[in-house]
């Protein structure tokens, strides 16, 4: 973790028109996640562009998993330990929302509904109010190397069939077909997103999610045994599981795995010599009745209810609204602006991200961040366990099964 507090500048003359008149008593505090170096690096670049306009800040960055284990921890502290805190949209937004823990953001957000795309608005609409700047986004999907499907002649698929002959044709040219990393948990829930929402579609998939719908249904059974399919053929490199997301990286630059499934944060965790090498196809389908609905996680910016420095707070997110600044973070990053303004900009991964939402039927958040975390942190043990033993389904589905009961009671009136 890093803290930055820099001399200041004297900002003189007429501000524009997303500044405040008063200059804050003390530095506005900013909390960053990060998932590569190049990202950290942005969100200083961020905080010290800011600074130069003379306004005091004060930056620190962490990288993601122990920024999301302390972050219900930061915005518990009485006053909170940041002003500005980086986070999520959708469920895992939804929960600080209905613990009182955020501050609204209605009149910041007054003209945003003609500015960002509507389900970028949707997924920090909580009870009619908006809670959070939307940041950034991101499509899931598979990343390969070009120049080896090239040399070998192979086609990013489409459809199950097409998927499952690629992978033996991988797996006859001595690589494996695909590599994952899931000691931290989270990758998992790529692949029961992606294999329940090609299969049964979004409603369903909400609805397990959020408690309405038994893990019992045979159509979660037929979720893991697509899956075992893959696990079973050996179509995964071995040691899914000793490995983080980073780690498993490696085995595709090198030319040792095909393919691995990630969100496009990823193409910065790649050797930049590499980068432009890195091929990008969505999930095949496997239901031509379905309709595509996609993992696009939202990356957000909250006010702390017990903030110090509130109006500096709404003054700096009023700066990263600008459109302008959506695209030149996102082009920085790879990713997708959610303004309706900001240009997508060169980057051909973020290219190809931009045009499979824009023609999606839907999106979702991920696996973790449509579910409570009461839900999703057990849950995604329940997935690695599986992972490690395919074979011996039934106890897994019994519980998740149970666990579903006990974060949603019987009595709930959601269910």
């Amino acid at each position: 973790m890093s803290l930055r507090r820099r001399s200041l500048c004297v900002w003189a003359g007429t501000g524009p028109a997303w500044a405040q008149s008063v200059q804050p008593a003390e530095p506005l505090r900013v909390h960053w996640m990060f998932s590569s170096g190049m990202q950290r690096d942005l969100w200083v670049r961020i905080a010290r562009r800011y600074e130069d306009l003379g306004r005091p800040l004060e930056s620190r960055e962490r990288e993601q998993t122990p920024y999301k284990a302390e972050f219900d921890a930061l915005l518990r502290q009485q006053p909170a330990a940041a002003d500005v805190a980086f986070w999520f949209g959708g469920q895992r937004l939804r929960e600080f929302v209905e613990q009182d823990l955020l501050e609204p953001l209605d009149d910041l957000a007054r003209g945003w509904e003609s500015q960002f795309h509507p389900a970028m608005l949707d997924a920090v609409r909580v009870q009619g109010r908006i809670w959070a700047l939307p940041l950034a986004t991101y499509q899931w999907g598979f990343y390969y190397r070009r120049s080896v499907f090239e040399r070998l002649r192979l086609q990013p698929p489409a459809t199950w069939e097409a998927w499952l002959q690629l992978n033996d044709q991988l797996r006859a040219a001595g690589l494996a077909p695909i590599v994952m990393g899931s000691r931290e948990g989270w990758p998992l829930g790529a692949w029961f997103d992606y294999f329940n929402l090609r299969l049964h579609g979004k409603a369903f998939h909400a609805e397990l999610l959020s408690g309405r719908a038994s893990w019992l249904d045979a159509r979660v059974r037929g979720v893991f045994e697509r899956w075992r399919q893959l696990l079973q053929r050996g179509d995964f490199l071995p040691g899914s599981f000793e490995r983080d997301w980073r780690q498993a990286l490696p085995y595709v630059t090198r030319g040792h795995a095909g393919m691995v499934l990630m969100g496009n944060f990823v193409s910065l965790a790649f050797p930049a010599a590499v980068r432009p090498d890195l091929g990008f196809f969505p999930f095949p389908t496997l239901d031509a009745r379905v309709p595509l609905i996609e993992d696009a996680p939202l990356d957000v910016l909250v006010i702390p209810r017990a903030a110090r420095q509130k109006a500096a707070a709404r003054e700096f997110l009023r700066y990263l609204a600008r459109p302008e600044l959506q695209a030149e973070l996102n082009q920085a990053m790879g990713l997708i602006p959610p303004h309706r303004l900001a240009a997508v900009g060169n980057d051909p991964l973020a290219q190809a991200g931009a045009r499979l939402l824009a023609r999606a039927a839907g999106s979702m958040q991920f696996f973790d961040r449509d579910a409570p975390a009461a839900f999703s942190t057990p849950a995604l043990e329940w997935l690695a366990r599986f992972e490690r033993e395919p074979a011996n389904l039934e106890p897994v589905l019994r519980g998740l099964e149970a666990l579903r009961t006990q974060v949603w009671p019987a009595d709930n009136p959601r269910r």
